[in-house]
């Protein structure tokens, strides 16, 4: 559920942002397509390239705060 949430609420920031920076750039006003369809053709690219990201920095800070619990095998145990 916190996924999902979190997948959303990224879409959602990616959907504003996309329509607020394509107001100031005035593309819709004119019914111009094409600038239109690079604006969500970024804004998907942006949201696809987020997901893994916050996995990874999610992955970072967990082990980041673990701290030394686990040990480290090299594969030379004597």
């Amino acid at each position: 559920m916190k996924e999902k949430f979190i997948s959303c609420f990224i879409v959602a920031l990616v959907a504003y942002g996309t329509i607020f920076f394509g107001s100031l750039a005035g593309v819709g006003g004119e019914g111009n397509l094409m600038p239109a369809i690079f604006f969500l053709f970024i804004a998907a690219i942006i949201a696809l390239q987020i997901v893994p990201a916050m996995m990874l920095f999610g992955a970072l800070v967990r082990e980041f705060f673990r701290g030394k619990k686990a040990q480290v095998r090299t594969g030379k145990e004597s």
